[in-house]
């Protein structure tokens, strides 16, 4: 694959390199999350910290994964993985805080969204490498399904979570870094 100036290039490159089994889905994952930030409103307290108790209950990730890992091109969003979090006595309380209040930002729009599947489409076009780990047609077909839904949100492809078992948190850049100050927890974005 070749190099790119493109930060969002840089960021799907990262991205793959790091989770090689990765799909589509994972990228328009990746995407939705660059764009959206955690995507949502936290409904409820209770279950956030339900769900939150629940993960790091069975947060078992593969040891090399990395407590913080970037989400955006400019690195607005953070995905917090709660194996290394908890290792190095991450507070949980303290991360629920901080997850709600990263929800609570409005954040991305449907447009920033197309936009950004956009380009990943034009480098796929362009990169035959690019070709053979991603099919056109099922980009295509994404986009068309998710811009009758205003880019909803999804699930990691079923290879994704089997080899990754992946348990974090998309956090705004800021809130991580208040996050891990308070617990103690070394910040350094991948």
């Amino acid at each position: 694959m070749t190099s790119h100036s493109n930060p969002l290039y840089a960021l799907i490159a990262a991205h793959i390199q790091r989770y090689p089994v990765l799909e589509v889905t994972d990228i328009y994952k990746l995407l939705h999350q660059s764009a959206f930030g955690a995507g949502y409103r936290v409904p409820s307290r209770k279950h956030a910290r339900e769900w939150l108790d629940h993960e790091a209950g069975i947060a078992d990730e593969p040891p090399a994964t990395a407590l913080l890992e970037s989400v955006h091109p400019e690195e607005a969003f953070v995905r917090l993985h709660l194996t290394p979090y908890l290792a190095q006595g991450g507070n949980l309380a303290g991360l629920l805080d901080a997850y709600i209040r990263s929800s609570e930002h409005e954040s991305g729009s449907a447009a920033a969204m197309d936009a950004r599947w956009s380009v990943f489409e034009a480098m796929v076009q362009a990169d035959p490498a690019w070709q053979r780990l991603f099919s056109l047609r099922q980009i295509g077909m994404l986009r068309a399904a998710h811009r009758t839904d205003d880019w909803a949100a999804v699930h990691h492809s079923p290879a994704f979570i089997q080899t990754y078992r992946p348990t974090y948190r998309i956090l705004s850049v800021d809130e991580a870094r208040t996050v891990c100050r308070e617990s103690g927890v070394p910040f350094n974005v991948v």
